[in-house]
């Protein structure tokens, strides 16, 4: 089986000298779940932040659905989704403006007939010009 994701000799050193994370080696097959547990410090939210392109590995790879997250990071990203704990944007920020940003996040150009679609298909379109600070806790996920 072919797995979704796929984590060789993953290692991050911070400029501090830090070991976050020491030569992870994981594989997650499609259907599979999984669980990253740990205590305070264990480096679960530094695996998280390169899975996702936010943190830049010291070495390794990750492949997500076959693509690699260093050389085809585009298509790898555009089958990683996060939900942080924490909502970390401007809570003062409109809806629409927001997501428009974050589509700038993975390199895509501005279009507004797609963002009017992503809206209406996460039942948003008539809070667009709303500041997140004022929608309920599950609007602001999914205007992440």
């Amino acid at each position: 089986m072919q797995p979704i994701l796929e984590i060789s000799g993953l290692t991050k050193r911070y400029a501090g000298g830090l070991l976050a994370l020491d030569n992870v080696d994981l594989s997650i097959n499609r259907g599979e779940l999984f669980a990253l547990l740990g205590p305070n410090g264990a480096g679960k939210t530094t695996l998280i932040g390169a899975v996702c392109g936010l943190v830049r590995p010291t070495s390794g790879t990750i492949r997500a659905f076959s693509h690699d997250l260093a050389t085809d990071w585009r298509s790898a990203r555009s089958r990683i989704g996060l939900v942080p704990q924490e909502l970390a944007t401007d809570m003062f920020e409109p809806v629409e403006r927001a997501v428009s940003y974050s589509r700038g996040l993975f390199g895509l150009a501005p279009d507004k007939a797609r963002i009017e679609e992503i809206l209406r298909s996460l039942s948003l379109w008539d809070k667009r010009n709303d500041r997140i600070m004022t929608l309920s806790g599950g609007m602001k996920r999914r205007v992440l």
